[in-house]
């Protein structure tokens, strides 16, 4: 997990698995698109990735981008905002069905998130979304789960899915987190619960992963340009809650961040050095998203044919865009 650097041990990402992140096309602006991202983890080894979108399922996306860059494995999801439908059972049941791993409630178009971020569709220097003063909420009038989240949780479980608390309220989460658990859910993510939504308190955190659900801690929310948490604060939590309840992901692609396995290293580089062991590090890049992902077989080499295939791929799209794509992360050794 950890090689000799100059002068010091370097967490490697090496098998590392990164669950969140962003790549263009989107609405918002990105650093990389999907095929970059997959070609910058291939080059440090890292086993998978789940893309993310606020605006569409990326299950098609991440196809595509596998068999391209097929020394990754590439998952897509989906996201219930408004531009797939809102709380709607169909879209999930379709994107599960074609091999999605995580529905995320909602984000950008939550109703907590419009009440922190002043509308839908921005963050406070960013914007990209349709903008709304209200958003959606799983809660009725009364304060009750809307009946579209037992349908979805349903799907959930029966795909065996993960489903992820994205922007949702404190008040929906600690709603959400029972029922699903309750109903046969077995990978529920608390998504980067220090950031600004939904902003839990550790003591409120550490109740909701002693139920059950795993919480993330994201390099985003500790960049220079959000702030929302400190490395202290992640390292107290997952001392407090355990490592192997915990996942590290990048939340990473925007422009003003590195791309998503750099942001993922400098993650996990800096809370090792904030004091975690390097096997709780690891247990948390490595064994814990593979374990949300359902991938407890060994990796597989790309046969040969996906080699070609991809190689194939790559040749004609440099034909026709006039720039080099890097056949050599895709179709021959690489960084694998």
């Amino acid at each position: 997990m950890t090689h000799t650097g100059h002068g010091g041990d370097l967490i490697s990402l090496e098998g590392a698995i990164d669950l969140h992140f962003h790549t263009y096309p989107d609405l918002f602006p990105r650093l990389t698109d999907d095929l970059e991202v997959a070609q910058l983890a291939a080059a440090e080894g890292m086993r998978a990735l789940v893309l993310k979108s606020h605006i569409e399922s990326t299950v098609s996306r991440a196809y595509l981008t596998r068999r391209l860059v097929p020394q990754v494995e590439v998952y897509g999801g989906i996201v219930l905002n408004t531009y797939v439908g809102g709380l709607n059972p169909a879209a999930v049941d379709a994107a599960l069905r074609l091999g999605g791993k995580i529905v995320w409630m909602p984000t950008i178009d939550s109703a907590y998130h419009a009440e922190r971020h002043g509308g839908t569709g921005r963050y406070d220097a960013q914007s990209g979304g349709r903008v709304s003063q209200e958003g959606i909420s799983i809660l009725d009038a009364d304060g009750r789960l809307v009946p579209q989240v037992d349908e979805i949780v349903e799907l959930v479980v029966e795909h065996g899915a993960a489903l992820a608390t994205a922007h949702l309220s404190p008040r929906e989460i600690k709603q959400l987190v029972p029922h699903a658990l309750k109903a046969g859910v077995e990978k529920m993510i608390i998504t980067h619960p220090f950031f600004k939504v939904p902003g839990l308190a550790l003591d409120e955190l550490a109740e909701l992963a002693a139920l059950g659900a795993m919480p993330e801690f994201e390099y985003c929310g500790m960049s220079a340009a959000w702030q929302y948490q400190s490395s202290a604060l992640v390292v107290e939590a997952v001392r407090r809650i355990g490592a192997s309840r915990c996942l590290l992901v990048s939340d990473s692609g925007q422009r003003h961040n590195p791309a998503a396995p750099e942001g993922l290293r400098v993650l996990a580089q800096t809370l090792y050095e904030r004091g975690l062991p390097a096997e709780d590090v690891r247990r948390m890049l490595v064994d814990n998203p593979a374990a949300v992902l359902g991938l407890d077989r060994e990796r597989a080499a790309p046969s040969a044919e996906e080699r070609a295939y991809a190689a194939g791929l790559l040749a004609r799209a440099e034909q026709r865009n006039g720039a080099p794509l890097e056949p050599a992360l895709a179709g021959g050794d690489g960084g694998a």
